[in-house]
């Protein structure tokens, strides 16, 4: 029934302009959508009055980054070790599923602490097949959701990707943001920007995206000297 509710307001939101899903015209592509002209005006109207909310009232400092950053800010953060989910293949069918959420779901246990040994055992053990087909299931392995490109041709060609959470622009900027600061702590950064995942399965509409805009603020101060006004209320 949700479903259906959810489906018929989707409908409904194309129809009106709102949004639709991305390269339509050639058969789209899972986890992309397009703002419409109602949409689009909607979430602009959005992100002004969150600016003027963390910008103009809260005087945090705005940045705004560049979405492909150099691959040493995420071997330095820790993305391109940790910034993945356990997946499992259908050997039949070759549908990709969580590991951890089809456990959970079968086994109704918790999987948090489960590491990718510990998820192959359980599924084993417990004889857990693919839900599509009922087919045996691949090995589990690490799926780093961040999507990879090239900056530059040859020799001087460089590896990087599109950022998983706008949040990196502002840490590899601290230092030039502390010297606009007046080298004075507490201070905040804001930003409004895109960030991009390469989610397993993108859930149906805007639900779960490959693509999507984040507003984000970064409050620095010195932990031994909490002096930020607003400290308590956090």
């Amino acid at each position: 029934m949700a479903e259906r509710k959810y489906d018929k307001i989707s409908a409904i939101a194309r129809r009106r302009g709102f949004f639709w899903p991305s390269s339509e015209l050639y058969g789209g592509l899972a986890g992309f959508y397009d703002y419409g002209p109602i949409g689009a005006l909607l979430k602009q109207n959005i992100e002004k009055v969150w600016k003027k909310i963390f910008i103009a009232q809260e005087g945090m400092l705005l940045l705004d980054t560049p979405n492909v950053m150099a691959d040493s800010v995420f071997q330095a953060s820790g993305h391109l070790e940790h910034f993945a989910d356990p997946l499992v293949t259908c050997t039949d069918c070759n549908t990709n599923f969580r590991a951890d959420k089809l456990v959970e779901e079968k086994l109704k246990i918790k999987t948090e602490a489960m590491g990718v040994d510990e998820l192959n055992g359980a599924i084993i053990a417990n004889g857990v097949a693919c839900p599509k087909c009922k087919g045996k299931l691949g090995e589990v392995y690490k799926f780093n959701l961040m999507f990879g490109t090239e900056v530059g041709p040859g020799e001087e060609k460089r590896i990087a990707y599109l950022r998983p959470e706008t949040a990196q622009g502002a840490f590899v900027s601290f230092e030039r943001l502390w010297e606009v600061a007046r080298k004075k702590l507490p201070f905040g950064a804001g930003f409004v920007g895109r960030s991009y995942r390469n989610e397993i399965s993108p859930r149906q509409g805007m639900i779960r995206l490959r693509e999507f805009s984040q507003a984000e603020a970064e409050v620095f101060f010195n932990p031994s000297d909490k002096k930020h006004p607003c400290f308590k209320e956090v």
